[in-house]
Protein backbone atom coordinates (compact mmCIF):
# COMPACT_ATOMS: atom_id res chain seq x y z
CA UNK A 1 0.00 0.00 0.00
CA UNK A 2 1.35 3.38 -0.97
CA UNK A 3 2.35 6.04 1.55
CA UNK A 4 -0.36 8.36 0.23
CA UNK A 5 -3.03 5.79 1.10
CA UNK A 6 -1.54 5.16 4.56
CA UNK A 7 -1.74 8.89 5.23
CA UNK A 8 -5.29 9.06 3.84
CA UNK A 9 -6.53 6.22 6.04
CA UNK A 10 -5.20 8.05 9.08
CA UNK A 11 -6.30 11.50 8.12
CA UNK A 12 -9.15 12.00 5.59
CA UNK A 13 -11.90 14.02 7.28
CA UNK A 14 -14.70 16.04 5.69
CA UNK A 15 -13.90 19.64 6.55
CA UNK A 16 -10.15 19.23 6.06
CA UNK A 17 -8.18 19.43 2.77
CA UNK A 18 -7.46 16.23 0.85
CA UNK A 19 -3.74 15.80 0.28
CA UNK A 20 -1.57 13.78 -2.11
CA UNK A 21 -1.80 13.19 -5.84
CA UNK A 22 -5.50 12.35 -5.68
CA UNK A 23 -6.17 16.11 -5.58
CA UNK A 24 -4.43 16.94 -8.86
CA UNK A 25 -5.28 19.90 -11.07
CA UNK A 26 -4.56 20.08 -14.78
CA UNK A 27 -2.24 23.01 -14.09
CA UNK A 28 -0.05 20.73 -11.94
CA UNK A 29 0.04 17.60 -14.13
CA UNK A 30 2.85 18.78 -16.39
CA UNK A 31 3.42 17.72 -19.99
CA UNK A 32 1.45 14.97 -21.70
CA UNK A 33 4.41 12.62 -21.31
CA UNK A 34 4.03 12.98 -17.54
CA UNK A 35 0.52 11.46 -17.45
CA UNK A 36 0.45 9.19 -20.52
CA UNK A 37 1.69 5.61 -19.97
CA UNK A 38 3.56 4.39 -23.04
CA UNK A 39 3.38 0.60 -23.23
CA UNK A 40 6.65 -1.11 -24.12
CA UNK A 41 6.93 -3.23 -27.25
CA UNK A 42 7.36 -6.43 -25.22
CA UNK A 43 4.28 -5.64 -23.14
CA UNK A 44 2.24 -5.02 -26.28
CA UNK A 45 3.38 -8.32 -27.79
CA UNK A 46 2.41 -10.10 -24.55
CA UNK A 47 -1.05 -8.51 -24.68
CA UNK A 48 -1.51 -9.55 -28.31
CA UNK A 49 -0.43 -13.10 -27.47
CA UNK A 50 -2.88 -13.40 -24.55
CA UNK A 51 -5.67 -11.84 -26.63
CA UNK A 52 -5.08 -14.33 -29.46
CA UNK A 53 -5.87 -17.20 -27.07
CA UNK A 54 -9.40 -16.00 -26.39
CA UNK A 55 -12.04 -18.22 -28.05
CA UNK A 56 -13.50 -17.26 -31.44
CA UNK A 57 -16.92 -17.20 -29.75
CA UNK A 58 -16.86 -13.90 -27.84
CA UNK A 59 -19.70 -14.98 -25.57
CA UNK A 60 -17.34 -17.48 -23.95
CA UNK A 61 -14.96 -14.73 -22.80
CA UNK A 62 -16.81 -13.85 -19.56
CA UNK A 63 -16.25 -17.42 -18.31
CA UNK A 64 -12.48 -17.24 -18.73
CA UNK A 65 -9.70 -15.73 -16.62
CA UNK A 66 -7.22 -13.96 -18.94
CA UNK A 67 -5.15 -13.01 -15.89
CA UNK A 68 -4.45 -16.71 -15.36
CA UNK A 69 -2.41 -17.01 -18.55
CA UNK A 70 -0.87 -13.54 -18.55
CA UNK A 71 2.92 -13.26 -18.38
CA UNK A 72 4.70 -12.19 -15.20
CA UNK A 73 5.75 -9.04 -17.08
CA UNK A 74 2.09 -8.12 -17.67
CA UNK A 75 1.14 -8.88 -14.07
CA UNK A 76 3.89 -6.58 -12.77
CA UNK A 77 2.97 -3.80 -15.18
CA UNK A 78 -0.73 -3.93 -14.42
CA UNK A 79 -0.18 -4.15 -10.69
CA UNK A 80 1.47 -0.72 -10.94
CA UNK A 81 -1.35 0.53 -13.18
CA UNK A 82 -3.96 -0.62 -10.65
CA UNK A 83 -2.04 1.20 -7.91
CA UNK A 84 -2.04 4.42 -9.95
CA UNK A 85 -5.78 4.14 -10.58
CA UNK A 86 -6.68 3.22 -7.00
CA UNK A 87 -4.13 5.24 -5.02
CA UNK A 88 -2.65 7.82 -7.39
CA UNK A 89 -4.20 10.20 -9.93
CA UNK A 90 -7.28 7.99 -10.38
CA UNK A 91 -6.80 7.54 -14.13
CA UNK A 92 -4.36 5.99 -16.61
CA UNK A 93 -4.07 6.56 -20.36
CA UNK A 94 -2.29 3.66 -22.07
CA UNK A 95 -0.71 4.37 -25.46
CA UNK A 96 1.07 2.26 -28.06
CA UNK A 97 -1.56 -0.28 -29.15
CA UNK A 98 -2.40 -0.67 -32.85
CA UNK A 99 -6.04 0.27 -33.64
CA UNK A 100 -6.00 -1.00 -37.22
CA UNK A 101 -7.49 -4.40 -36.31
CA UNK A 102 -10.75 -3.64 -34.43
CA UNK A 103 -11.31 -7.25 -33.42
CA UNK A 104 -7.83 -7.58 -31.93
CA UNK A 105 -8.36 -4.24 -30.18
CA UNK A 106 -11.57 -5.63 -28.67
CA UNK A 107 -9.72 -8.73 -27.45
CA UNK A 108 -6.84 -6.72 -25.99
CA UNK A 109 -9.29 -4.41 -24.22
CA UNK A 110 -11.01 -7.40 -22.63
CA UNK A 111 -7.68 -8.75 -21.44
CA UNK A 112 -6.68 -5.38 -19.94
CA UNK A 113 -10.03 -5.03 -18.17
CA UNK A 114 -9.61 -8.45 -16.58
CA UNK A 115 -6.04 -7.71 -15.53
CA UNK A 116 -7.40 -4.70 -13.65
CA UNK A 117 -10.45 -6.32 -12.11
CA UNK A 118 -13.81 -7.97 -12.75
CA UNK A 119 -16.08 -6.55 -15.49
CA UNK A 120 -19.68 -5.72 -14.53
CA UNK A 121 -22.79 -5.23 -16.68
CA UNK A 122 -23.37 -1.76 -18.16
CA UNK A 123 -26.95 -2.06 -19.39
CA UNK A 124 -30.09 -4.18 -19.21
CA UNK A 125 -28.87 -6.26 -22.17
CA UNK A 126 -26.08 -7.54 -19.92
CA UNK A 127 -23.19 -6.06 -21.91
CA UNK A 128 -19.85 -6.26 -20.10
CA UNK A 129 -18.07 -4.87 -23.17
CA UNK A 130 -20.06 -2.31 -25.18
CA UNK A 131 -19.51 -0.38 -28.38
CA UNK A 132 -19.61 3.42 -28.10
CA UNK A 133 -21.09 5.00 -31.21
CA UNK A 134 -23.84 7.36 -32.33
CA UNK A 135 -26.87 5.14 -32.89
CA UNK A 136 -29.24 8.05 -33.54
CA UNK A 137 -27.51 9.80 -36.48
CA UNK A 138 -27.29 12.99 -34.49
CA UNK A 139 -31.02 13.13 -33.70
CA UNK A 140 -32.06 14.70 -30.41
CA UNK A 141 -32.24 12.00 -27.78
CA UNK A 142 -34.77 11.55 -24.98
CA UNK A 143 -34.14 11.24 -21.26
CA UNK A 144 -33.79 7.45 -21.55
CA UNK A 145 -31.13 7.45 -24.27
CA UNK A 146 -27.74 6.41 -22.92
CA UNK A 147 -25.13 9.09 -23.56
CA UNK A 148 -22.55 6.73 -25.05
CA UNK A 149 -25.03 5.83 -27.80
CA UNK A 150 -25.31 9.43 -29.04
CA UNK A 151 -22.99 12.14 -30.34
CA UNK A 152 -24.14 14.59 -27.64
CA UNK A 153 -21.96 16.53 -25.29
CA UNK A 154 -21.72 14.54 -22.07
CA UNK A 155 -21.37 16.71 -18.98
CA UNK A 156 -19.10 15.71 -16.13
CA UNK A 157 -20.20 12.44 -14.54
CA UNK A 158 -19.15 9.15 -13.01
CA UNK A 159 -20.38 5.70 -14.07
CA UNK A 160 -20.99 2.28 -12.52
CA UNK A 161 -18.33 -0.07 -11.23
CA UNK A 162 -15.05 1.05 -9.71
CA UNK A 163 -13.67 2.07 -13.11
CA UNK A 164 -14.77 2.87 -16.61
CA UNK A 165 -12.51 1.93 -19.51
CA UNK A 166 -12.61 3.41 -23.02
CA UNK A 167 -10.60 1.94 -25.90
CA UNK A 168 -10.52 4.21 -28.97
CA UNK A 169 -10.78 2.42 -32.31
CA UNK A 170 -11.84 5.33 -34.54
CA UNK A 171 -12.09 9.02 -33.67
CA UNK A 172 -14.57 11.56 -35.07
CA UNK A 173 -13.38 14.08 -37.69
CA UNK A 174 -14.32 16.90 -35.30
CA UNK A 175 -15.24 17.04 -31.62
CA UNK A 176 -15.40 14.19 -29.12
CA UNK A 177 -12.55 15.52 -26.95
CA UNK A 178 -12.21 14.15 -23.41
CA UNK A 179 -12.20 15.96 -20.09
CA UNK A 180 -11.14 14.63 -16.68
CA UNK A 181 -11.28 16.33 -13.30
CA UNK A 182 -10.26 15.23 -9.81
CA UNK A 183 -13.17 15.17 -7.37
CA UNK A 184 -10.72 15.61 -4.49
CA UNK A 185 -9.39 18.77 -6.13
CA UNK A 186 -12.93 20.09 -6.58
CA UNK A 187 -13.65 19.35 -2.93
CA UNK A 188 -10.52 21.26 -1.90
CA UNK A 189 -11.55 24.28 -3.99
CA UNK A 190 -15.05 24.30 -2.52
CA UNK A 191 -13.67 23.90 1.00
CA UNK A 192 -11.35 26.86 0.49
CA UNK A 193 -13.74 29.24 -1.27
CA UNK A 194 -17.40 28.14 -0.95
CA UNK A 195 -17.60 25.78 2.05
CA UNK A 196 -21.30 26.57 2.49
CA UNK A 197 -22.03 24.06 -0.31
CA UNK A 198 -20.33 21.07 1.32
CA UNK A 199 -23.19 20.08 3.61
CA UNK A 200 -25.57 19.93 0.64
CA UNK A 201 -23.11 17.97 -1.50
CA UNK A 202 -22.34 15.50 1.30
CA UNK A 203 -26.09 14.92 1.68
CA UNK A 204 -26.16 14.17 -2.04
CA UNK A 205 -28.92 13.75 -4.59
CA UNK A 206 -31.42 11.13 -5.73
CA UNK A 207 -30.68 9.91 -9.27
CA UNK A 208 -32.83 9.23 -12.31
CA UNK A 209 -32.57 5.56 -13.35
CA UNK A 210 -33.13 5.35 -17.11
CA UNK A 211 -35.59 2.95 -18.69
CA UNK A 212 -33.86 0.42 -20.94
CA UNK A 213 -35.17 -1.94 -23.57
CA UNK A 214 -34.00 -5.14 -25.15
CA UNK A 215 -33.16 -5.22 -28.83
CA UNK A 216 -36.65 -6.60 -29.60
CA UNK A 217 -38.24 -3.61 -27.87
CA UNK A 218 -39.44 -5.26 -24.65
CA UNK A 219 -38.68 -3.19 -21.56
CA UNK A 220 -36.00 -4.70 -19.33
CA UNK A 221 -35.70 -1.90 -16.77
CA UNK A 222 -38.34 0.64 -15.83
CA UNK A 223 -37.50 4.28 -15.29
CA UNK A 224 -37.52 5.39 -11.67
CA UNK A 225 -36.01 7.78 -9.17
CA UNK A 226 -33.50 6.18 -6.78
CA UNK A 227 -34.94 5.58 -3.33
CA UNK A 228 -31.95 7.12 -1.58
CA UNK A 229 -29.57 9.98 -2.05
CA UNK A 230 -26.05 9.44 -3.35
CA UNK A 231 -23.56 11.72 -1.55
CA UNK A 232 -21.07 13.58 -3.73
CA UNK A 233 -18.33 13.48 -1.08
CA UNK A 234 -17.89 10.85 1.65
CA UNK A 235 -15.28 9.29 3.93
CA UNK A 236 -15.25 5.61 4.92
CA UNK A 237 -12.56 4.14 7.19
CA UNK A 238 -10.62 7.39 6.91
CA UNK A 239 -10.46 7.33 3.10
CA UNK A 240 -12.09 10.01 0.93
CA UNK A 241 -14.23 8.92 -2.03
CA UNK A 242 -16.62 10.85 -4.26
CA UNK A 243 -19.20 10.23 -7.00
CA UNK A 244 -21.49 12.43 -9.08
CA UNK A 245 -23.53 12.31 -12.27
CA UNK A 246 -24.77 15.88 -12.76
CA UNK A 247 -27.30 15.06 -15.48
CA UNK A 248 -28.93 12.18 -13.58
CA UNK A 249 -29.21 14.32 -10.44
CA UNK A 250 -30.96 17.06 -12.43
CA UNK A 251 -33.20 14.59 -14.27
CA UNK A 252 -34.37 13.09 -10.97
CA UNK A 253 -35.80 16.48 -10.00
CA UNK A 254 -37.23 17.17 -13.46
CA UNK A 255 -38.93 13.79 -13.97
CA UNK A 256 -40.27 13.58 -10.42
CA UNK A 257 -41.77 17.04 -10.66
CA UNK A 258 -40.08 17.96 -7.40
CA UNK A 259 -37.78 20.90 -7.97
CA UNK A 260 -34.38 20.97 -6.32
CA UNK A 261 -34.05 23.24 -3.36
CA UNK A 262 -32.21 26.49 -4.07
CA UNK A 263 -29.15 25.39 -2.12
CA UNK A 264 -29.01 22.14 -4.14
CA UNK A 265 -29.13 23.96 -7.47
CA UNK A 266 -26.52 26.47 -6.31
CA UNK A 267 -24.20 23.72 -5.04
CA UNK A 268 -24.35 21.76 -8.31
CA UNK A 269 -23.85 24.90 -10.41
CA UNK A 270 -20.87 25.94 -8.31
CA UNK A 271 -19.32 22.45 -8.51
CA UNK A 272 -19.74 22.26 -12.29
CA UNK A 273 -18.29 25.74 -12.70
CA UNK A 274 -15.19 24.67 -10.74
CA UNK A 275 -14.94 21.40 -12.71
CA UNK A 276 -14.99 23.24 -16.04
CA UNK A 277 -12.20 25.66 -15.16
CA UNK A 278 -9.17 25.22 -17.48
CA UNK A 279 -6.80 25.03 -14.51
CA UNK A 280 -8.87 22.19 -13.00
CA UNK A 281 -9.89 19.89 -15.87
CA UNK A 282 -7.52 17.93 -18.07
CA UNK A 283 -8.64 18.24 -21.69
CA UNK A 284 -7.27 15.99 -24.44
CA UNK A 285 -8.28 13.98 -27.48
CA UNK A 286 -8.11 10.22 -27.20
CA UNK A 287 -6.21 8.82 -30.17
CA UNK A 288 -7.07 5.58 -31.98
CA UNK A 289 -5.27 2.88 -30.01
CA UNK A 290 -5.42 4.78 -26.70
CA UNK A 291 -6.98 2.93 -23.76
CA UNK A 292 -8.24 5.12 -20.92
CA UNK A 293 -9.16 3.88 -17.43
CA UNK A 294 -10.84 6.18 -14.89
CA UNK A 295 -11.65 5.53 -11.22
CA UNK A 296 -15.30 6.46 -10.77
CA UNK A 297 -14.83 7.22 -7.07
CA UNK A 298 -12.04 9.72 -7.70
CA UNK A 299 -12.37 11.33 -11.15
CA UNK A 300 -15.28 12.66 -13.23
CA UNK A 301 -15.15 12.55 -17.01
CA UNK A 302 -16.90 14.39 -19.83
CA UNK A 303 -17.00 14.41 -23.64
CA UNK A 304 -17.50 17.17 -26.20
CA UNK A 305 -20.22 16.82 -28.80
CA UNK A 306 -18.81 15.42 -32.05
CA UNK A 307 -19.58 15.46 -35.76
CA UNK A 308 -19.32 12.00 -37.27
CA UNK A 309 -17.91 10.89 -40.60
CA UNK A 310 -20.30 10.51 -43.54
CA UNK A 311 -18.97 7.00 -44.26
CA UNK A 312 -20.54 4.53 -41.78
CA UNK A 313 -17.35 2.46 -41.84
CA UNK A 314 -15.35 5.48 -40.67
CA UNK A 315 -17.64 6.66 -37.88
CA UNK A 316 -16.34 7.24 -34.35
CA UNK A 317 -16.22 4.02 -32.34
CA UNK A 318 -14.79 3.04 -28.98
CA UNK A 319 -15.10 0.01 -26.74
CA UNK A 320 -16.36 0.53 -23.18
CA UNK A 321 -16.16 -1.48 -19.96
CA UNK A 322 -17.11 -1.06 -16.32
CA UNK A 323 -14.71 -2.93 -14.05
CA UNK A 324 -14.44 -3.50 -10.30
CA UNK A 325 -10.84 -3.56 -9.11
CA UNK A 326 -9.56 -6.82 -7.61
CA UNK A 327 -8.90 -5.07 -4.30
CA UNK A 328 -11.59 -2.36 -4.02
CA UNK A 329 -11.61 0.27 -1.31
CA UNK A 330 -14.22 0.14 1.45
CA UNK A 331 -16.94 2.70 0.66
CA UNK A 332 -20.32 3.88 1.92
CA UNK A 333 -23.40 1.81 1.01
CA UNK A 334 -24.66 4.04 -1.87
CA UNK A 335 -21.25 3.76 -3.58
CA UNK A 336 -21.17 0.02 -2.95
CA UNK A 337 -24.50 -0.29 -4.75
CA UNK A 338 -23.10 1.60 -7.76
CA UNK A 339 -20.29 -0.97 -7.99
CA UNK A 340 -22.87 -3.63 -8.88
CA UNK A 341 -23.50 -2.08 -12.28
CA UNK A 342 -26.80 -2.77 -14.09
CA UNK A 343 -28.30 -6.22 -13.84
CA UNK A 344 -28.91 -7.93 -17.17
CA UNK A 345 -29.85 -11.46 -18.20
CA UNK A 346 -26.28 -12.74 -18.72
CA UNK A 347 -22.83 -11.28 -19.48
CA UNK A 348 -22.65 -10.25 -23.13
CA UNK A 349 -19.82 -9.01 -25.36
CA UNK A 350 -21.28 -6.52 -27.85
CA UNK A 351 -20.45 -6.56 -31.51
CA UNK A 352 -21.55 -7.91 -34.88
Amino acid sequence: MSNSVNQAIIGDVIGEPIEARRAWQSSTLGQESDWVTQLEDAEIEDLYAVASRLPADRQRWPGLDPEGFATSRLRRRFASIVDEIANGKGFVLLRGLDPEDPERARRVFWVIGNLLGAPVMQNARGEVLSEVMDRFAGAVRGVDTRGYESNDELRFHCDGGDCIGLSCVRQAPTGGDNGLVSLAAIYNELLAHTPEHLETLCRGFPLYVRKEKEVDGHAQRSAKISDRRVPVFAVQDGLFSAWLNITLAELAAKVSGTAMQAEETEALECLEEVAERPDMKLSFRQRPGDVLWIHNLAVMHRRDRYQDASDPNSCRMLYRMWTNLHQPRNVIDPYRALRQGIQGPAPLIAGP
